[in-house]
C-alpha cells in the first residue's frame, strides 16, 4: 500500500494538528518522549534553509473528563486538551498499554471508539508498541500490516485475525495507519513522522541530534523467550530447563518426552500449547541465542556454531538469519565488542584533563 503523503502546509494554511494521547496507567516515557521529539524536529526545521516550512500544533490528550492522567508509577501528566475538546486532527498517536495488557485497555477503554472516530474524521493514527492493541479494537488494523513488541505479537494476531502481523518490523507504514514494535521505537516512528512532514533533510538532521540508529535491527535481533515460561505445566517447564542447560547438546526430543513421562505425540503438543513453538523450533532459539552472547563477546563465527551445536555452518548461518534477521557477521559487528560505544566514560579516551 503507497504511503499516504501529509498535505503541504505554508504560512498562510493551517496549522497540522497532531495529537498524542496520554492513556492511563501507561508509561510517561512514551506520550512525552513523542511530543519532545516532533516539538524538537519543528523547531530544527524551521532553522534549516530550503526545509519545509510548515506550522504544526503539537498537543498531549487526555482521555477522561480531567486535562491531568495518573501514569504509572502515581506520575501525572497536565494535557493540554481532553480528548472531547478534540474537534478534528491530522495525526494521532496512541502509547504503549502497560504488561498488564488487557485490564489496561479495559482501563482506556473510551479511547478505542475516540481513534475510530477521529481516522473517519481524516486523521493518520500511530501506535508504538502494545498500544496497537488499542488501534485493532477500533478496527483500524483490519486487512493492514502491523507490528507490536515481540512479546505480544502473538496476542495481536489471534486477538485480531484480520490484520497481518509483521514479527520482524520495527516500523509498519500503511499509509494512514502506522505502527511501531517495542516501547523505545517511539523514537524511530517519531523520526519517520518527522520525515513525512519535514522531508528526509530534517530526518537526517534529526537523527543526529536525537542519535536515533537510523538502521536499527528487526525486532527478533532483541527477542527474548522468557515470556514463554508464563505457563503453569510444570513437566513442560522442566522440559525447557533441560534444553536450556547445554545448548551445543540438547537432548533429542524422544529423550525430553522419555525425562518427563509422556509419549512424543503428547509431548510435542503439551509444548506447543504452553510455550507457542514446537519443541524443535524452541531448541533452535536456544541455540540463536547461545550463539548471540558468543558473538556478542566477539567469538569467531565457527566457533559460534559450536556452542551453538552446530558442525555445519553454513546451516547455522542460515538458522540465526532466519531467526534475528541478522547475519552472524552483522549482529556481532552491531554488539560486539567492536561496536560503538553506547556510552563513553569521560576520561576513558584521549588525554587525561588538567
Amino acid at each position: 500500500m503507497p504511503v499516504a503523503k501529509v498535505p503541504r502546509i505554508d504560512g498562510r494554511s493551517r496549522p497540522l494538528q497532531i495529537h498524542v494521547l496520554a492513556l492511563r496507567d501507561c508509561t510517561p516515557l512514551v506520550p512525552v518522549g513523542v511530543v519532545e521529539l516532533l516539538r524538537k524536529a519543528s523547531a530544527l526545521a524551521a532553522s534549516m534553509p530550503g526545509a519545509a516550512r510548515r506550522q504544526v500544533e503539537i498537543t498531549l490528550v487526555a482521555p477522561g473528563s480531567s486535562r491531568t492522567v495518573t501514569c504509572a508509577g502515581g506520575m501525572q501528566l497536565r494535557c493540554g486538551a481532553t480528548m472531547a475538546q478534540v474537534r478534528r486532527s491530522d495525526l494521532v498517536v496512541a502509547p504503549a498499554l502497560d504488561p498488564d495488557l488487557l485490564d489496561h485497555l479495559a482501563a482506556n477503554r473510551e479511547v478505542v471508539p475516540w481513534l475510530r472516530k477521529v481516522h473517519d474524521g481524516g486523521a493518520d493514527v500511530a501506535s508504538v508498541c502494545t498500544g496497537a492493541f488499542l488501534l485493532g479494537e477500533a478496527g483500524l488494523l483490519d486487512g493492514r500490516a502491523a507490528t507490536t513488541h515481540w512479546a505480544y505479537q502473538d496476542l495481536l494476531a489471534r486477538r485480531y485475525p484480520r490484520a497481518r502481523v509483521e514479527p520482524q518490523a520495527i516500523l509498519v507504514d500503511q499509509g494512514r495507519i502506522l505502527t511501531a514494535g517495542g516501547a523505545t521505537s517511539f523514537v524511530n516512528l517519531a523520526l519517520h513522522l518527522v520525515e513525512r512532514i519535514f522531508g528526509a533533510a530534517v530526518a537526517r538532521a534529526s537523527s543526529k541530534m536525537f542519535l536515533i540508529d537510523v538502521n536499527k535491527a528487526p525486532q527478533s535481533a532483541y527477542a527474548m523467550f522468557s515470556s514463554q515460561k508464563l505457563h503453569e505445566d510444570r513437566d513442560i517447564l522442566r522440559a525447557q530447563e533441560l534444553i536450556e542447560r547445554s545448548p551445543a547438546r540438547t537432548p533429542r526430543i524422544e529423550r525430553l518426552a522419555r525425562e518427563v513421562a509422556m509419549s512424543p505425540r503428547t509431548f510435542a503438543r503439551r509444548f506447543h500449547q504452553s510455550t507457542g513453538n514446537t519443541p524443535r523450533e524452541y531448541v533452535q532459539r536456544v541455540k540463536v541465542e547461545a550463539a548471540k552472547r558468543a558473538l556478542e563477546s566477539g567469538e569467531r563465527i565457527s566457533s559460534v556454531a559450536a556452542v551453538a551445536g552446530y558442525s555445519d555452518v553454513a546451516a547455522f548461518r542460515r538458522l540465526f538469519a532466519r531467526l534475528t534477521g541478522l547475519k552472524p557477521a552483522d549482529y556481532r559487528a552491531r554488539y560486539g565488542p567492536g561496536a560503538p560505544p553506547v556510552t563513553i566514560v569521560a576520561g576513558r579516551r584521549g588525554r587525561r584533563p588538567g
